[in-house]
């Protein structure tokens, strides 16, 4: 499918690593024209040269998505992208009893405000243009909810529901709007978790979690679908012992 996305300029969120990184890679190689974002300069200096080895190009713009001075900034930036790929977020995994309000406002923050904020103003230049696609990052989580999981569970159903919304508003304009909905992805995220009954539970698991490679895949397929085609949600479920 190389060149596939030639000519088409994507918005990654949360780009410098896991996921979102590994998005970037998949649609550079298809030769789109990508900004990634994040909060690691280093690491998203290395991921627009990669996009640019892989035949795309890559350029960067460095920021915290909970500051809407930010938002706005690269909603300016991002004004004429043509997809979204709505990714950044936070994970803390702790039991009821232990888990702090903190925590949890700032995982709302991460994965629901700041998902809202962005989508919205990437929205406001695709609704200029009658053309545009965007894809939010959930996950199995916004239709489930585990033990030690109820808040990242929370801000997961509620970032399903913006994409939802989003969707019913933007399709008069010829705007798509996909959700993609992980289980459990290897990636550093879960490094935030260190309760000793959560760190046990992971150990325990009988099956391997889905790699970045296999999400990025996901939102290729969705971000190439032909105009008529619109796959509304993507659930990716491991499969491996």
């Amino acid at each position: 499918m190389a060149g596939i996305l030639k000519g088409r300029s994507v918005l990654v969120t949360g780009a410098s690593a896991g996921i979102g990184r590994a998005t970037a890679l998949v649609l550079a190689r298809a030769g789109a024209d990508v900004l990634a974002t994040g909060r690691r300069q280093a690491e998203l200096d290395e991921v627009a040269d990669l996009c640019v080895q892989a035949g795309g190009s890559g350029r960067t713009l460095r920021g915290d998505l909970t500051d809407h001075g930010f938002v706005r900034e690269l909603g300016q930036v991002a004004r004429s992208v043509d997809i979204l790929v709505n990714n950044a977020g936070i994970l803390t995994y702790a039991p009821i009893r232990d888990a702090t309000v903190e925590d949890c406002e700032a995982m709302f923050r991460s994965n629901v405000v700041a998902g809202f904020a962005v989508a919205r103003e990437i929205a406001l230049g695709m609704i200029e243009r009658r053309r545009g696609h965007m894809v939010f990052i959930t996950s199995l989580s916004a239709r489930s909810v585990n033990p030690m999981a109820a808040s990242y569970a929370a801000t997961k159903h509620a970032l399903s529901a913006y994409a939802k919304g989003f969707r019913a508003e933007l399709k008069s304009f010829g705007i798509k709007v996909t959700e993609v909905a992980p289980g459990m992805v290897d990636t550093a995220i879960r490094n935030g978790s260190t309760h000793p009954d959560v760190l046990k539970s992971i150990a325990a698991r009988k099956f391997a979690p889905l790699t970045p490679e296999d999400v990025a895949d996901a939102v290729m397929y969705a971000v190439t679908t032909r105009a008529g085609c619109c796959p509304d949600l993507i659930e990716l479920r491991p499969t491996e012992n």
